[in-house]
């Protein structure tokens, strides 16, 4: 039934034990062996029931915990994530002890391990998308559900069409020392990479590095700060509404949309969204590893999403997309071992890969630098554009904006797509049966191919949709 597996068991919150006759158990728990999930066939249909509280842990992977105070650290000395300061990680979900693994051939953890800098040795970490598993294995429920029906499913790619995953890279101005911020713009410009540059409060750069990071096609972003290392370094919204500010007035740019908290720090469950809401920030990436031994997909996910809030904002989904963030600093935070596991990742539930850099790392430790410049090489080389996250979130939000829906015709397929804004380059991705000719786009302005995604194929119809109805019929 499933076209693309998860190597590793995934981590699961909530759900029941399943029993019943001549049923075929697709899922066990890992605890009791009971079935988590089964297929019963009835005639010509089929009964797929997940036993899994699949909502619920799709949810609780992604966004955590309420963060009131240190998580528990990894009891082998790698995540010491108990280090008085609150941030994402003291309410993640997944296991230190289950869901980590060590980066392919890497020798075994030696304990005790010291968190030191750069780290001695590689380290388990979170090396499986999880949650972004759990939507890839329910979509696939839903695409052969309704092949059984001979139904055909339309659905938009993540990205442009010919596009399977993305990277993005963001830089930290962390100290705003002029010369720092001068080796990362060199860097960038050698790694031929248009990077999110969160700039941090207080200080700045000289106006003329802010106009040359700028002319350089940097997005400015804020890097809002909590630290308490300044009168205005604090969590609360009086003080990131001035801090944001501050961002546009020393950056000269008015839309920042755009931000990544300092260090990773958090409070509550969701406040912040509701600060990002009221300020226009529209894409966070906060949500990622401070500490070696939490690096990779500690939140299970590549892909962007909206966060939900609480019973008491009625479950909404918060304006404000999550891009997750993957690593720091590879060869100083983040051994470079774990680059290959980011990329390869993301790669297969075609995802996002985020790494982050930070200016005194570029400028004084020339293994970061030359790990920058490899890790731009290496995901051009696996067809992995570098995206802003302004172009990130453009672009989910153009695509949501999108309602499509198949008819089938006498020479094959008619497709409708009705877009609230133009989508350049779109994907428009049909599942339908195995085999057959190649198929050929008859009616409409586009082109079509056989692609595979998520381990399956799809006719992928490429085209530029504008705003409002476009049409095309498909032969196959």
């Amino acid at each position: 039934m499933w076209s693309s597996r998860p190597p590793v068991a995934l981590h699961a919150v909530g759900g029941s034990r399943l029993i019943g006759a001549d049923v075929e158990v697709l899922a066990s728990w890992e605890s009791s062996d009971a079935a988590a999930i089964t297929l019963r066939r009835l005639g010509a249909g089929v009964v797929l029931t997940y036993g899994v509280d699949l909502w619920q842990s799709i949810v609780r992977i992604q966004q955590g915990y309420v963060v009131t105070a240190d998580g528990e650290p990894a009891a082998d000395g790698t995540a010491p994530i108990d280090d008085g300061v609150l941030k994402c990680e003291d309410g993640m979900t997944l296991s230190f002890e289950r869901d980590r693994a060590m980066p392919p051939g890497e020798p075994e953890l030696v304990e005790p391990f010291m968190h030191t800098y750069p780290p001695p040795s590689a380290v388990p970490m979170f090396d499986q998308p999880q949650a972004d598993w759990w939507c890839s294995l329910f979509a696939q429920s839903l695409w052969w559900g309704a092949s059984h029906s001979g139904a055909v499913v339309p659905w938009l790619g993540y990205w442009p069409a010919g596009v399977d995953a993305v990277a993005h890279m963001s830089h930290d101005s962390d100290g705003n020392e002029e010369e720092e911020g001068q080796a990362a713009l060199d860097a960038f410009a050698e790694a031929d990479v248009s990077v999110t540059w969160c700039h941090v409060f207080p200080g700045g750069y000289s106006a003329e590095l802010h106009a040359e990071i700028t002319a350089a096609g940097h997005e400015n972003a804020l890097h809002y700060n909590a630290m308490g290392d300044a009168d205005l370094a604090v969590w609360g919204w009086p003080q990131m509404r001035a801090q944001y500010a501050w961002a546009q007035a020393v950056t000269s740019t008015e839309d920042i949309i755009s931000n990544k908290n300092h260090y990773t720090r958090w409070e509550g469950w969701t406040e912040f969204y509701l600060w990002c809401e009221r300020l226009g920030i529209q894409i966070d990436e906060s949500r990622g590893p401070s500490k070696q031994g939490d690096v990779g997909f500690v939140f299970g996910a590549a892909h962007v999403s909206y966060p939900m809030g609480p019973v008491a904002e009625g479950n909404r989904l918060f304006d404000v997309l999550n891009l997750p963030l993957h690593t720091q600093d590879l060869a100083w935070a983040g051994h470079s071992a774990v680059r290959d596991v980011i990329l390869d990742g993301a790669a297969a539930v075609h995802g996002v890969a985020h790494f982050l850099f930070h200016g005194p790392h570029l400028h004084k430790r020339p293994a970061t630098r030359a790990a920058c410049l490899e890790l731009a090489a290496e995901a051009r080389r696996r067809g992995m554009p570098w995206w802003t996250a302004g172009r990130i979130n453009a672009w989910e939000r153009s695509r949501r904006g999108v309602t499509l829906s198949v008819e089938p015709v006498a020479d094959g397929l008619a497709v409708q797509a009705f877009a609230v804004e133009p989508v350049e380059g779109a994907a428009v991705l049909l599942a339908v049966p195995e085999g057959g000719s190649d198929p050929i786009v008859k009616e409409g302005e586009g082109s079509a191919r056989i692609v595979v995604r998520h381990g399956r194929s799809f006719v992928e119809l490429s085209a530029d949709l504008v705003a409002g109805d476009n049409r095309w019929v498909i032969t196959l």
